[in-house]
């Protein structure tokens, strides 16, 4: 049946009134869209995430750490903790290990033993499961030994490492050192 301009609804049809405001429309159905606004993404990139500046290797944060000693533990930056908290995974070499899980969960926290090549292909194993993901490797000595490693298997891997004290041990006694 087709209706000319000018033809009325039967009675028993039911007039569909417009909304008359957008809040109207978005509850009724009627809108456009849903009641939800579509959310885009943030501008900026959340703090708490290294993956806006890792290639799609990864990235390698390296830091030193200081093992359990004689001397007071010197302190500890502040942005060397908030880099170890948003890593994926820790990579410490054995003598760090006590230290890094002071600051990290233990399920996040990966030994390494001390041989260079067995060490560097671990890590290139991992990125190679995890790629884009971001990795820390804590040793007490001289990294440079696994990160060369790392990067002759892995050239597309960033590597960084960071200034400062590193990571410290925790203080056994917090009020000082017993006398006795």
């Amino acid at each position: 049946m087709i209706r000319e301009p000018g033809d009325s609804l039967p009675s028993s049809t039911p007039r569909l009134r417009r909304a008359r405001t957008l809040e109207e429309a978005l509850m009724s159905g009627d809108g456009p869209g849903s009641a939800e606004p579509a959310r885009r993404s943030p501008r900026f990139p959340c703090s708490r995430t290294f993956r806006s500046a890792s290639t799609p290797a990864g990235r390698l944060l390296v830091v030193g750490c200081d093992v359990p000693g004689d001397g007071p533990p010197p302190s500890v930056a502040p942005d060397v903790v908030d880099r170890l908290d948003r890593a994926d995974i820790v990579f410490a070499v054995a003598e760090a290990e006590p230290t890094v899980l002071f600051y990290a969960e233990a399920w996040r926290v990966e030994r390494l033993d001390g041989v260079a090549a067995r060490a560097g292909r671990r890590v290139v194993a991992w990125f190679a499961e995890h790629p884009g993901a971001t990795a820390m490797l804590v040793d007490p000595g001289d990294p440079h030994h696994v990160t060369t490693v790392v990067t002759s298997l892995l050239p597309a891997l960033r590597v960084e490492s960071l200034a400062g004290p590193g990571l410290a041990p925790p203080r056994q006694y917090p009020l000082g050192r017993p006398t006795e």
